[in-house]
């Protein structure tokens, strides 16, 4: 099956201006595909939708608008249980459920796989802006580990370098409870990624709740987190130098994933951390140990 070219978006793919039920449009995938209008009762949604939240005022906004000027952008589904599966326009579907609508305008991909439907809803979500961090790094994880692309490949796909989709990733390992932070806008994602550079869960949540309560910049998490002695902390746990730090954000950048320098009395240690084996064939391969293997 022919790919899509993601990269250049989906307007290839979907027509934006207004349509009817006579009108057809060729996919990227190959064949013609009628937009027609379809049952809502014939139509699930996207199980690869990568948006857990969806905003009630925007989609009563998107409702009104839909009512004044009907269903411009047709919703794209695939074949799927004796009824259609969305791929893109889950806002526009729930939008007309919620107006009471019996059926919806929507083009029909034949051919679409898994993979392929992950990419586009992903994508779409991303062109729109309209993914909170956690959603963004949970379908770009999801992509990778079940669609087995690596980081680079997806990068490309997506119009983004790997070094984002890998910073992006890396959220999905702070604790619940600070990613609910990020999803609902209580931290940035500036504050989340100071955040990973601190080794315990729960210093990352005690430091998560002063950023809330303190009003903190990111700028001044970072000199909490990189430089200044933390309260109530052992001896041997205490924040690493400047020094350190420096080095230890210099092997982020050239390894391209997390990276731990810890001091010890005597000598220390250096965790990296990867999350996909084709991460670790990647670190391996660049340390020219994968090819003793």
């Amino acid at each position: 099956m022919k790919r899509l070219a993601l990269g250049r978006g989906l307007e290839a793919l979907i027509p934006t201006g207004g349509v009817s039920v006579d009108d057809t449009a060729v996919s990227a995938a190959g064949g013609i595909n009628a937009i027609v209008e379809i049952p809502l009762d014939k139509i699930r949604p996207n199980q690869f939708q990568p948006r857990t939240v969806f905003d009630p005022a925007r989609l009563a906004e998107l409702a009104e608008s839909i009512k004044e000027r009907g269903v411009i952008q047709p919703i794209l589904v695939r074949p799927a249980d004796n009824g259609y599966e969305i791929i893109v326009g889950e806002r526009r579907f729930r939008a007309v459920e919620k107006l009471g609508w019996s059926a919806v305008p929507a083009l029909i991909l034949e051919e679409a796989d898994n993979e392929m439907v992950m990419e586009m809803a992903l994508i779409e979500n991303i062109q729109r802006e309209d993914l909170n961090p956690i959603e963004e790094a949970a379908a770009y994880y999801r992509l990778i580990t079940e669609c087995n692309i690596t980081q680079s490949d997806l990068a490309a796909r997506i119009g983004k370098d790997r070094s984002s989709v890998a910073n992006s990733v890396r959220l999905l390992s702070l604790p619940k409870k600070i990613q609910e932070m990020l999803m609902d806008g209580r931290i940035s994602s500036g504050h989340a990624r100071a955040l990973l550079a601190v080794p315990a869960d729960s210093d990352r949540i005690e430091l998560a709740e002063k950023i809330i309560s303190e009003n903190l910049s990111v700028r001044d998490l970072e000199k909490l987190v990189y430089t200044d002695k933390p309260q109530k902390k052992p001896r041997k746990e205490r924040l690493r130098s400047a020094q350190l730090s420096s080095i230890e954000e210099s092997l982020k950048r050239k390894l391209g994933t997390k990276v731990i320098l810890s001091q010890k009395r005597k000598g220390g240690r250096i965790v990296i951390e990867y999350y996909s084996v084709d991460e670790l064939n990647r670190l391996l391969e660049l340390f020219g140990v994968l090819e003793n293997f």
